[in-house]
């Protein structure tokens, strides 16, 4: 039976350093990188790592420059009615960013939601506050040094928050900007030029940061996904997959616990009708999940476990030659089907592997010997926009041939492997 212990243990603990979580969920193996992914999955946040410092530090600096700004052309301007609404405006910012970055650090990063939401009707407050102090101004957008705060800590939370929440906020951010240029633009006065800088010093940094944190988010999924699949790799001709696993897990766990209250005397023997219920269910969804994985290959699960390959890829497979591959076939055919895949999944391709025919011949007068063929049929992908690191890589699997059609290509690769692998 298995220890609960070593199952928790087996998955790194919480780290607000996503990249240092991804190289320990990789050494530690499928089960934590699964768990990983999960986390993510859940929150598509990255935590409070080198992007969300980076982050904060370089939105606070960007938030002195403003603060010091206003400061400035306050004490050396003349006197103004409208100062005690800027001062209101600025320290409504400075606790939107402020208690945004204590917030941040308490919770590894995670800002919850309620608290980004308070967060952004501060920062509204004070565009309005400094809206109101400008009526009757030819050139708000010039008069107005709140709007590098409001950027500023938009900047300083791409971090700590989905990167679409941030993109919407900085594009209704955007929008109040344009309407500033437009109330301005038909002024005798107007200055296009420092006012198009201003516009773009306050929506261009936190655009680009969430911009960014997508991009690398993208990147750890994508990265995790991969090591899914070449956890695949290792697997016997006929095996469970990670998700099979955790479920075979879980039913072990459930009979341990019963099996040792029978031991320890908390269950009475013969069991009541509740327990005996309990233990027929784990037992009938054993027979049930044994029997649904016993045709299943390294590759099944690698391609339905993927959330890349998952939703482009099918595999026709029927008599599991996919699992006598030895293992450098199954790194080529696998960087194979990746390359056609997820280098090109701007174009939206479609891949159908069909592995073997009906029987599988033997090579010649060599009787440990056998070959099969590997058919890759891709829709959706010119044949110039393959990854050229595709044919090394199937050459490593086998020779293959290529058929070209108007809107798809067929590589179909013929494996030659040992006979004697044949047993699952």
């Amino acid at each position: 039976m298995s220890d609960p212990a070593l199952h928790h243990d087996q998955v790194p603990r919480e780290d607000p350093n996503v990249l240092s979580r991804l190289v320990r969920a990789r050494r530690i193996g499928p089960r934590a990188v699964s768990a990983l992914h999960d986390d993510l999955a859940r929150d598509s946040r990255l935590g409070y790592g080198y992007l969300g410092i980076a982050a904060i530090v370089i939105g606070s600096c960007l938030f002195l420059r403003g603060l010091i700004t206003f400061i400035v052309g306050t004490l050396s301007g003349p006197a103004d009615d409208t100062v005690p609404l800027r001062v209101i405006a600025w320290t409504l910012l400075s606790v939107a960013l402020i208690g945004s970055c204590l917030l941040s650090r308490r919770f590894h990063g995670r800002i919850p939601a309620v608290a980004f939401a308070a967060g952004t009707v501060l920062m509204a407050l004070s565009l309005l506050l400094e809206t109101i102090a400008n009526l009757g101004v030819t050139q708000p957008i010039l008069h107005s040094s709140t709007v590098l705060g409001v950027g500023a800590t938009l900047l300083a939370l791409v971090g700590s928050r989905p990167a679409r929440q941030l993109l919407v906020a900085d594009g209704v951010f955007a929008v109040i900007i344009v309407a500033m240029l437009m109330s301005g633009a038909f002024s005798e006065s107007f200055s296009p030029g420092p006012s198009v800088q201003l516009a773009a010093t306050a929506v261009l940094p936190p655009l680009l940061g969430a911009l960014i944190v997508k991009g690398f988010g993208a990147l750890v999924q994508l990265e995790l996904d991969r090591s899914v699949v070449e956890s695949a790799m290792l697997s016997p001709r006929f095996a469970f997959g990670m998700r099979a696993s955790d479920e075979l897990a879980r039913l072990d766990l459930d009979a341990e616990q019963i099996l040792d209250g029978v031991a320890r005397g908390s269950i009475d023997i013969p069991l009541d009708s509740e327990v005996a219920a309990a233990a027929s269910s784990i037992a009938t969804e054993l027979r049930l999940l044994l029997v649904a994985g016993r045709n299943d290959t390294w590759l099944h699960h690698a391609i339905e476990e993927s959330e890349v390959l998952g939703p482009v890829v099918t595999l026709s497979d029927p008599r599991g030659l996919a699992g006598l591959l030895d293992p450098s076939q199954r790194e080529g055919l696998l960087s194979a089907v990746w390359l056609l895949v997820a280098d090109s999944f701007r174009l939206q391709p479609t891949l159908q592997i069909v592995i073997g025919s009906q029987t599988v011949e033997e090579v010649g007068d060599a009787p440990d010997k056998m070959s099969f063929p590997v058919a890759l049929t891709v829709d959706g992908v010119p044949r110039r926009r393959i990854d050229p690191a595709v044919w090394p890589a199937l050459d490593r699997v086998g020779d293959h041939v290529e058929m070209a059609a108007r809107a798809s290509i067929t590589i179909v690769t013929t494996v030659r492997t040992v006979a004697q692998n044949t047993t699952a």
